[in-house]
């Protein structure tokens, strides 16, 4: 269709909608709403303008509204081999990043044109990943790479309770401190294999403590039962080297303090900062014998 018929089309649907708002000054849409209604419905496809477009311009947020089902179609892949664990942690992450810019372009109110071209195009980029199956997703990118992402997932996790304040900055600065590990690890010029499996436990640690994994995932396992795993890990890292006798000997004060401090909780409920202060250092336990 020429640009210009497109245009006298909009125009139309304006002058509808104009209409409409005069002989009918009450009711629950505004002006904005009827005309992103009134192009949607009945130009969207002539338009050229994709479901998500119309939705935006009706006022909807379809890439937050289907969140949920894009990460119902990330499990899928996961259980079925098509992409690795950590792969599907990123392609969650960078789902997440992108409903955040959506709910930024949307501040003022609407989304604009070259605002949804933007928001189209990083989606279909994203889908395009996931139906490509791609085992090894975002393991090219650095650490350094993700910290913006990783940061909106933080925020967002603060927005929705999950998580403190006090635990959102410790969070991002234990990203921080993983961005300088990573740059140790890059001063040879290059990441061996066991120095990235190292960053993707670190980072799948991290993830954890988010706490935005999906839903379908098993139950979040109990700081008494990752104690205890913790225990079984570092007494298997032992005896296969991966940990000297004396980081061991360490790792076990710190673990029996954690063992107390647990069993202390269990008599009460514990605050949402003692809560995150005992996974923080678990998690810290974990990748020290990780590593």
């Amino acid at each position: 269709m020429p640009q210009a018929s497109r245009f006298a089309l909009v125009a139309a649907a304006a002058t509808l909608v104009a209409g409409a708002a005069q002989a009918q000054s009450t009711g629950a849409q505004t002006t904005q709403d009827r005309l992103g209604a009134v192009v949607g419905a009945l130009f969207g496809d002539r338009l050229g303008l994709s479901a998500m477009d119309q939705a935006w311009l009706r006022g909807g947020r379809p890439l937050r509204d289907g969140q949920a089902q894009f990460t119902t179609r990330i499990d899928a892949s996961l259980r079925t081999g098509a992409v690795s664990s950590s792969a599907a942690a990123r392609l969650r992450s960078d789902y997440v990043a992108l409903v955040d810019l959506e709910t930024r372009y949307a501040a003022d109110g609407r989304i604009s044109t070259d605002e949804r071209s933007d928001l189209n195009a990083r989606y279909n980029a994203l889908t395009q990943n996931l139906e490509s199956s791609p085992a090894d997703y975002g393991q090219a990118d650095s650490v350094a790479q993700g910290r913006a992402a990783f940061g909106a997932r933080v925020d967002a996790a603060v927005a929705a309770r999950r998580i403190s304040r006090t635990e959102a900055t410790r969070l991002k600065t234990d990203y921080q401190a993983l961005i300088q590990v990573e740059s140790r690890y890059q001063a040879d010029g290059s990441i061996t294999a066991t120095e990235r499996a190292d960053l993707d436990a670190r980072l799948d640690a991290l993830d954890a403590r988010v706490g935005d994994g999906p839903a379908s995932q098993p139950t979040k396992q109990t700081p008494r039962a990752r104690l205890t795993t913790l225990e079984t890990s570092l007494a298997g890292a032992e005896r296969a080297g991966a940990i000297t006798r004396s980081e061991a000997a360490d790792v076990r004060v710190e673990l029996g303090d954690l063992q107390r401090l647990d069993a202390a909780y269990s008599r009460y409920t514990p605050s949402s900062d003692e809560a995150a202060y005992l996974t923080r250092r678990i998690g810290e336990l974990e990748a020290r014998v990780r590593r």
